[in-house]
Parts: C-alpha cells; sequence; structure tokens
C-alpha cells in the first residue's frame, strides 16, 4: 500500500525523480533542496498528468483545471524554488556537466524533459486515482506537499530492491 501512495504523489509532484532519470547523483540530495526541485517541477508534471488524463477523465476533474488557483499558486511557488532546485539538479548531474556549462542553461531542457518524460509513465487507467488524490492534497500548501513526497520517497528507498539504483537519491532522514 505504501508503495502504491508513493507511486501516485511521485506521479503528482515528482516528478523529478524522473526528470532527469539518466543521471546518476554523484552524491545524496539533501531534503530540503529535493523538496525545492519538487515544488519547481511540479507545475510541469501536472501538465504532464493533465495531458495524459484529458481522454481517461470527465472535463469537470480537478486534475484538467489548468487555470485553476491552485495552479496559479504552483507556477508562482515553482519559480520562486529555481534557485534552490537547480542545486539539486546539479546534485543529480554533477560533474556530466560540462565545464563551461551552468545548471541554469539547461533549464529550458529541464522544464521540456519533465513533461515528456512523466507523460510516458503515466498510465490511463492511474488517472482516476491521480485526479483523487490531487483532490485530496488541494488545501495543502506547496512546500508540505513537497515535503510529503520527499519524505514518501525516502520511506520507499528504504525497502529498494537490491541492485536497484535510485536516480533521485534523496539524504535518508536522520534517525528520531
Amino acid at each position: 500500500m505504501l508503495s502504491k501512495i508513493s507511486a501516485v504523489s511521485a506521479i503528482i509532484a515528482l516528478l523529478g525523480a524522473t526528470s532527469v532519470q539518466a543521471a546518476e547523483p554523484k552524491q545524496c540530495i539533501p531534503a530540503e533542496t529535493a523538496e525545492s526541485l519538487i515544488t519547481y517541477v511540479l507545475p510541469g508534471a501536472l501538465g504532464a498528468a493533465r495531458t495524459k488524463c484529458l481522454s481517461s477523465l470527465p472535463a469537470s476533474a480537478a486534475l484538467l483545471q489548468a487555470d485553476s488557483a491552485r495552479m496559479q499558486r504552483y507556477k508562482a511557488d515553482s519559480q520562486q524554488a529555481w534557485p534552490k532546485a537547480s542545486t539539486a539538479i546539479g546534485l543529480m548531474v554533477g560533474q556530466d556537466l560540462p565545464e563551461n556549462l551552468s545548471v541554469d542553461a539547461i533549464r529550458p531542457f529541464v522544464d521540456a524533459m519533465i513533461p515528456t518524460m512523466l507523460a510516458q509513465e503515466i498510465k490511463a487507467k492511474d488517472c482516476p486515482t491521480i485526479d483523487k488524490v490531487y483532490s485530496l492534497l488541494e488545501p495543502m500548501p506547496t512546500a508540505n506537499l513537497a515535503s510529503l513526497t520527499v519524505m514518501l520517497a525516502q520511506l520507499g528507498s528504504n525497502g529498494e530492491e537490491e541492485g536497484r539504483k535510485d536516480p533521485f537519491n534523496i539524504c535518508k532522514a536522520p534517525a528520531e
């Protein structure tokens, strides 16, 4: 059940996990930095889900409301999150980025790549579940949604299959 919740949450918000899937992080990404990346990619991730689910959901579905106040909030928060999100991207690509190329220079590529990669992951049969989770999370502030997604990713990575590498390597939560 936890893996199902984590998967749905990842589709809705994280999408950052698949955003740089080809790159294996050189070090773990601090949770706060990962949250910024989730916040940054959220509008693109939701756009990908919306596009993929357009024919699977009724026009009144919350996910399909592209100009909602919630989406406007997500877009504004996304722009504010870029400086820390770019740090996460830098950690993910590590030394693979050419020396004379800044993370800011690849921002348009990241913005275009996220929806494309996510659209490939979303199946039409998952659209009603994605829409329901999206609706349930509506009152949650963007920062809390990003924090929840990172926490679920951390929980999900604790039970990883042996030999499987997670391209979105979030530093383990400190033991309390």
